[in-house]
């Protein structure tokens, strides 16, 4: 029951993230609120696509060794690497862009693989999954959207 409650918190959450991208004024006019935190765009060439497997338990595996050049730094996730990848229900997997092949799952590997980094916060490790996401040129409210997901699940995890 307990997990259920926090299930729907975070599509609560989710929602509210999407409600944000909605502007009732022209595009020309919109006015900035100032808790809104403006997520500047990577300043990065479309980064190289790594090799992934997907496991019988529906999580990734990093094969071939992978470069991610990001925002002036350069990462790179060794072969063998396992994760889950966007951690949501099958179907909301699904309409994001779930598998080996798609550029919403390598963010979400990427982002994944950053919480195993000496020194990385949750924050910087959700700033650069944005980032990477504009940088592999997934739509901006899309990314913007998964963006506010993966906070939202943070959220999830201090009320547990």
């Amino acid at each position: 029951m307990k997990s259920r409650i926090y299930s729907l918190l975070i599509i609560c959450l989710i929602c509210t993230g999407c409600v944000q991208t909605v502007h009732s004024q022209p595009l020309g006019k919109q006015i900035a609120r100032p808790h809104e935190e403006k997520i500047p765009v990577a300043k990065a060439i479309k980064p190289e696509s790594p090799k992934l497997k997907r496991l019988k338990n529906g999580h990734y595996r990093v094969i071939e060794p992978w470069t991610v050049q990001l925002n002036g730094k350069v990462w790179r996730v060794e072969a063998g690497y396992q994760c889950n990848g966007i951690t949501a229900p099958k179907a909301i997997k699904q309409a994001l862009g779930d598998g080996v092949d798609k550029s919403t799952t390598w963010a979400a590997v990427f982002h994944d693989w950053l919480f195993t980094q000496p020194g990385m916060t949750r924050n910087r490790a959700d700033r650069l999954f944005y980032d990477l996401m504009i940088a592999y040129r997934v739509p901006k409210e899309k990314a913007k959207l998964m963006h506010t997901s993966v906070q939202a699940y943070t959220l999830s995890k201090i009320f547990r």
